[in-house]
């Protein structure tokens, strides 16, 4: 590291590295910094060792994941994408093209010192710093500020606030489905079905009041959304609402909703003559046989198009079977006309085992699964064929989220619950003993 102590001492430094190769090499009055890339530094966070203990970890990673724009309108050089939470960039390398000669000082210093750029300088950016190109010919410099941004938060974090207090302990509750910038729960109270809603950013929910148009002793209580209406079945009629209060009956013949782990899709439903039907739009149904042990309780189902070929639409279905150790998975694809049941390996221990009150959300591009007691998520990222049990610890790289956990309050709760997704980024939990507790994934939560 060269140091410098006065101002004019750009143009001798200039001058120097100008001619101390060649008598004769020509000079210029341009200067501009064309490339910067920061080089290793580490990043220090918090993980669970294996015997469950809090650890503190530090892994390598490379600046050039992490591209630095230069503006050469405001000269200004930064990168768009944040470096991860918890980098630590007080003592970074960095690799710079320029025309003309570099340098640099910390803004900060009383004393103003310049340095003649090295690549192997060690540069605090926790500091503010400058870079200056210099002209060849000493005529010219150019400063450029620093700015490397670094995530505030962990963005794979999920974090869970109590949202409010519902104000319904006594409620019964059922479901829960989001319309537009409303939630709304669904349940009993003193045995009448019932509602209460509040918006999704702000205010509380309202009194619980009773549902019009609904049959208290055939409701199941299974509400969804789908095109800015709600609907469920109330005896054997379909009902639908745009109000979540007042209900009108339409078609007949079905038995139960299957509730859709997304707020888009195909909706299926299993009709009171043993068939299974479906519908994009809530009007035209189409029917076929129920296929032989297809599941008959707790089915969820989600749709989504091929990533291959988006006209075709794959729908899975989970729900609890026959078998009293794990959960049931079906696959359809729009192109066949018959269910397939995922057959994973008898020794696999990689399936979703039968949880009571099983439950189902798409979130982050993967499926999980959760159940009564709500202690954890299972994660599944490969159409349900897989489950993992999303622990803590992860002894190394694994496909799950390891961060994606329930909120500590609610482990072992055993009360009745419902949950939703809303259109901002968050999972919604919400308990018959009145908890009621909102969590989004930093990077998604879009508040």
């Amino acid at each position: 590291m060269k140091r410098f102590f006065l101002p004019s001492a750009l143009i001798l430094l200039s001058m120097t590295y100008s001619c101390m190769d060649d008598p004769e090499v020509q000079t210029d009055p341009q200067a501009a910094i064309t490339g910067f890339t920061l080089g290793y530094y580490d990043v220090r966070f918090h993980d669970i060792n294996y015997l469950g203990h809090d650890t503190t970890i530090c892994k390598r990673e490379a600046g050039h994941m992490y591209p630095m724009t230069i503006d050469q309108f405001s000269n200004r050089i930064y990168n768009i994408d944040s470096l991860a939470y918890g980098s630590e960039i007080n003592a970074v390398t960095v690799s710079v093209s320029a025309t003309g000669s570099v340098v640099y000082r910390y803004d900060d210093d009383p004393e103003k010192e310049i340095y003649a750029w090295m690549s192997y300088d060690s540069i605090d950016f926790t500091r503010p710093v400058i870079f200056s190109a210099v002209s060849t010919d000493g005529s010219f410099v150019r400063d450029y500020s620093i700015q490397v941004n670094i995530h505030k938060v962990f963005p794979d974090s999920l974090v869970w606030t109590d949202a409010d207090t519902a104000g319904f302990s006594a409620f019964d509750i059922r479901s829960s489905a989001v319309r537009s910038d409303t939630i709304y729960a669904f349940g009993y109270e003193s045995g009448t079905p019932s509602v209460t809603f509040r918006n999704i950013l702000t205010g509380s929910w309202t009194a619980p009041g009773p549902l019009s148009g609904i049959d208290a002793s055939t409701w199941d209580g299974n509400v969804i959304v789908r095109s800015d209406s709600m609907y469920t079945i109330s005896g054997s009629c379909l009902c639908s609402s745009a109000d979540g209060i007042n209900w009108t009956q339409g078609a007949s013949g079905f038995r139960t909703l299957f509730s859709p782990a997304d707020m888009s899709g195909i909706v299926w439903a299993a009709g009171t003559d043993g068939s299974l039907l479906s519908s994009e739009d809530m009007r035209t149904w189409t029917s076929q046989a129920m296929p032989a042990g297809f599941p008959d309780s707790l089915v969820h189902t989600y749709s989504n198009a091929l990533a291959t070929n988006e006209n075709i639409v794959r729908t899975i279905a989970v729900g609890i079977g026959s078998d009293c150790l794990y959960a049931d998975v079906w696959t359809k694809l729009s192109t066949d006309s018959v269910w397939t049941r995922t057959e994973p390996a008898s020794y696999s221990s990689y399936r979703l085992p039968v949880l009571e009150g099983l439950s189902l959300i798409s979130y982050d591009g993967a499926l999980f699964a959760f159940g009564s007691g709500l202690d954890c998520f299972w994660q599944s990222v490969d159409n349900g064929i897989t489950w993992h049990k999303c622990n803590r610890y992860a002894e190394e790289y694994s496909s799950w989220n390891q961060y994606m956990q329930m909120p500590s309050a609610l482990a072992g709760s055993s009360a009745g619950f419902a949950y939703a997704v809303d259109r901002l980024g968050s999972i919604w939990i919400m308990t018959a003993d009145g908890q009621v507790w909102r969590g989004a994934i930093n990077r998604l939560n879009k508040r």
